[in-house]
């Protein structure tokens, strides 16, 4: 009886807790690999690409699940890949047939980092639990690291605080992020990253969809005071935005009454000792939107005033953009600084049929999972804060959610004729 008992089931065939936990690594590397390469990997580049912005993310992302493949740990989602098809002829088609000019390169470049989002990870709806664990615990220690960034400034030389950005040769890390900026114009004291982050604002999106992540999952308030002491240090905005507009719906979905009461605190404390605490940058920060010369300006306003000018104007522009790549080439002729998001780059390049089709390709692909649906809603947010080629948003999707689809291979079972058949009564 004892050995019945230190048994277990995979597949019907009976293994040994050992072997269990042999088939559980590939599976389990392939989920927590896209969510290192969101942030302890994201700084590492290729020397050569490095001042393109490339890193070792995506390649590595690729090789993983090339891995997985080779090992039988993946499978091809049909409806996913059917979805991938659509969208794919959808971006492509409308350029060829109007035949006017366009970027090969962005069409192949697109085409290939969504590759990933038709392939499942075998078990993968079981594994997502502890690939949520392995998030938890990196949120845990950038958040540590940020407070320890923070405050040892003025005592520990910046330069082994931020070791990755001075002390590793810039042909091996990745450029063009602003990766030590400060709190303000004049100031000396320096932004936390929590030293593997790129930009303090991917720090808070990522500490903020691990508040929503722990919020829907566990009841305990100590992680939640860690990662909101983390954001604080970083003085961005965004991961604030995306806890904004998620925490009221996890409050009433998940009847968290006490988070409610904690965040009215949260807003008297801002309001009322921003200042003293150095967090007033939270108040100050939201006039960025008014601000034509603010990075705030550029990324969620000034896309408005460029479509008014150059998109809405042209019914066919309007349906199908100017082209894959037109973005870079058009926003230096606008006078209004313009940033390059996704919603903006699609909207532009491929007009509202193509940017509809894309978008509605990813919100299939991220509410697959077992994990909770508002984490689902905070990764879909941070797509909307980030470049569409920074590998961050996706490696928490691929991680957390799209390779975990819930979603499995039908079994054929045999069909037993009626006659043979009886009713139990009870």
């Amino acid at each position: 009886m004892a050995e019945t008992t230190a048994i277990g089931t995979i597949g019907g065939a009976h293994v040994a807790p050992r072997a269990q936990q042999h088939s559980d690594f590939v599976p389990l590397l392939l989920l927590c690999t896209p969510i290192a390469c969101a942030s302890l990997l994201s700084k590492f580049g290729i020397p050569g690409y490095t001042t393109l912005g490339i890193g070792i993310a995506l390649p590595l992302m690729m090789l993983m699940l090339g891995f997985g493949m080779i090992n039988d740990a993946v499978r091809i989602e049909p409806r996913r890949l059917g979805f991938y098809g659509i969208t794919l002829a959808v971006l492509i088609l409308p350029q060829l047939l109007r035949a006017g000019t366009f970027s090969l390169n962005s069409l192949m470049m697109l085409a290939l980092l969504h590759l990933p989002y038709v392939l499942v990870v075998k078990r993968g709806d079981e594994l997502a639990p502890k690939a949520l664990t392995f998030f938890l615990y990196i949120a845990r220690l950038l958040a540590v690291l940020a407070i320890a960034q923070y405050f040892l400034q003025g005592f520990v030389d910046k330069a082994f605080l931020y070791p990755i950005d001075n002390l590793i040769p810039p042909e091996f890390i990745v450029q063009g992020f602003n990766a030590q900026g400060t709190i303000s114009y004049g100031s000396t004291q320096v932004r936390a990253t929590g030293m593997f982050m790129l930009e303090p604002s991917f720090l808070t999106q990522f500490l903020a969809v691990a508040i929503v992540a722990e919020s829907c999952t566990t009841r305990r308030l100590w992680p939640l005071g860690l990662y909101i002491f983390g954001i604080m240090m970083a003085h961005a905005g965004t991961g604030i935005l995306v806890l904004l507009i998620c925490m009221p719906f996890v409050v009433l979905i998940h009847r968290r009454w006490d988070l409610a009461l904690l965040g009215v605190l949260a807003i008297v404390a801002v309001l009322g000792f921003g200042e003293v605490l150095g967090i007033d940058f939270l108040t100050s920060r939201t006039n960025e939107f008014n601000d034509p010369n603010s990075s705030g300006f550029a990324r969620f306003v000034g896309g408005f005033y460029m479509f008014e000018q150059m998109l809405w104007p042209d019914l066919s522009r309007a349906l199908f953009g100017y082209g894959a790549g037109a973005f870079m080439d058009y926003v230096h002729l606008f006078q209004i600084e313009v940033a390059d998001m996704p919603m903006t780059k699609m909207l532009f390049e491929f007009g509202l049929v193509g940017a509809f089709t894309y978008f509605m390709f990813i919100a299939s692909s991220l509410f697959s999972s077992p994990l909770p649906r508002m984490l689902s809603v905070a990764i879909g947010l941070t797509f909307l804060l980030n470049g569409m080629y920074v590998p961050f948003s996706h490696g928490l999707a691929l991680g957390l959610l799209v390779l975990t689809s819930t979603r499995k291979m039908q079994t054929v079972t045999p069909t037993v004729p009626l006659k043979t058949t009886r009713v139990a009564r009870v």
